[in-house]
C-alpha cells in the first residue's frame, strides 16, 4: 500500500482539528489516487530535546524525515503563515514525490477564525 504524506498547519490548532483535518486530506487523495492509501502519522506528540534553539526546526526535521518514506503527499496553501508546511511542500516537488496540492479553507473549516487568532502574531516568512 502507498504512503500518504499528509502536510497540514499545526500551529494554533488543536490536536483534534489536526487530525481532522489530516483524516478530510486523506479522503482526497484517495480519491486522487483511485485507491486506499497508508496515512503517514505526522502528529509529533515528544518535546523538543533541551538546547534545541528552535522548536518549530526540530519538529520540521521530525516531519522532513517521515516525509522521506511518502509515496504520495497532499499539502494545503497556506499564504506563509505556516512556513514549515511550505517547505514540506518545496521538497516534495523538488525531490519528485508524487503531489496534490488543495486550498487551506477547503479543509480547515474555521481558516478566517485562524488567521484571525494568528494574526495577533509576527508572521514568518520565508527567504526562498
Amino acid at each position: 500500500m502507498k504512503k500518504l504524506f499528509a502536510s497540514v498547519p499545526m500551529r494554533g490548532r488543536t490536536e483534534e482539528e489536526i487530525r481532522e483535518s489530516f483524516a478530510k486530506m486523506k479522503r482526497i487523495a484517495e480519491a486522487y489516487e483511485g485507491e486506499e492509501l497508508e496515512l503517514i502519522d505526522t502528529w509529533i506528540a515528544e518535546e523538543p530535546p533541551e538546547g534545541a534553539k528552535t522548536n518549530a526546526v526540530w519538529y520540521l526535521g521530525k516531519s522532513l524525515e517521515m516525509l522521506s518514506t511518502a509515496d504520495v503527499y497532499i499539502g494545503v496553501s497556506t499564504y506563509g503563515y505556516f512556513p514549515g508546511c511550505c517547505v514540506e511542500e518545496e521538497v516534495a516537488q523538488l525531490y519528485k514525490i508524487k503531489h496534490y496540492h488543495v486550498d487551506a479553507t477547503d479543509i480547515i473549516p474555521n481558516w478566517n477564525e485562524l488567521m484571525q487568532r494568528l494574526s495577533a502574531l509576527e508572521r514568518p516568512t520565508l527567504g526562498l
